[in-house]
């Protein structure tokens, strides 16, 4: 299986050999929608883009859902995945990228277990003098299998049926904390390009009871994009009090930043954390107020 995070010294390798097994794609998204169109004029070479929103069917619990896995092994097949192939995700973002972990989840939620992550991203990859391009990449029919792997997916109904469940809010401090109103200013800023309306919600303040707080920022290094080492993660999991030992459902507003403490988890060697994909925008109109802890915690540095 392949290794959570690679290097873009690592990749431009594998492009320079011309892997056959490689299969690269840009999956960003920004708050005006998908980043395809930036994707056309500047690129990694060999990269498709992956339009996470594709053939999901949004509610009022689930703005950001997931594909029906037949329709996701048909949209996975027409660009060029095989089962032998070696996923590579990345996005373009300046800061604490969320796209590419959100994929990583959900390929590896739909049996695609041969995924990994460029650390840092386009911005990292540029950084660092390696070149992009305009050319467009096609690939022959792949033909991957989508099996869906229940044990990395949880709902509401899987939250409130456990009593012991070990969870991991992502979320900003204050907002755990229910110390500001919902919908927050960076919920907001993304729910046009998720087609949300803040008077179509009607969010509770606070978090799930016992769920421990890892704000997603402090995953990542100084430069906002590569993440932190396995040894920095692990300290600062442990400081939060997550039992890396026991399994974990990580959550965050619409199940995309839940994503990237999965990747850091999966980092750590922590294979066994799944993501309430309804996240707080489900369980925060779904719960009642008694299922609602507010409170204050030391932060994270």
């Amino acid at each position: 299986m392949a290794t959570p995070l690679i290097s873009p010294q690592w990749l431009a390798k594998q492009i320079e050999k011309r892997d056959p097994e490689l299969r690269i794609f840009d999956t960003t998204i920004t708050i005006n929608g998908l980043g395809d169109e930036d994707f056309k004029s500047a690129h990694i070479d060999g990269a498709q883009f992956l339009n996470l929103f594709k053939d999901t069917k949004p509610t009022k619990y689930l703005p950001v859902n997931l594909p029906e896995p037949a329709v996701f092994q048909d949209y996975a097949r027409s660009l060029g995945i095989n089962t032998s192939s070696h996923v590579i995700l990345y996005e373009n973002t300046d800061l604490h990228g969320f796209a590419a972990p959100r994929a990583w989840w959900m390929l590896r939620a739909y049996g695609i277990r041969n995924v990994s992550v460029l650390d840092g991203g386009l911005k990292r990859w540029r950084s660092e003098g390696y070149p992009v391009t305009v050319e467009t990449t096609e690939h022959p029919k792949g033909d991957v299998a989508v099996t869906t792997d229940a044990s990395r997916m949880m709902s509401f109904s899987d939250i409130v049926a456990s009593a012991d469940i070990q969870l991991v809010d992502s979320r900003p401090p204050d907002n755990f904390a229910g110390e500001h109103q919902e919908p927050s200013p960076f919920l907001q800023a993304f729910m046009p390009a998720l087609g949300m309306k803040k008077e179509d919600l009607d969010l509770q303040t606070g978090h799930i009871p016992g769920a421990a707080s890892v704000p997603y920022p402090s995953m990542y290094q100084e430069d906002g994009v590569t993440f932190k080492t396995k040894e920095d993660l692990t300290a600062l999991f442990q400081k939060q009090g997550v039992n890396m030992k026991q399994p974990i459902t990580a959550y965050c507003y619409v199940g995309l930043t839940a994503c990237i403490f999965a990747l850091a988890a999966s980092v750590c060697g922590h294979g066994d954390v799944s993501v309430y994909y309804g996240s707080w925008v489900d369980y925060g109109q779904r719960a009642p107020q008694s299922k609602v802890q507010r409170s204050c915690f030391s932060s994270v540095p």
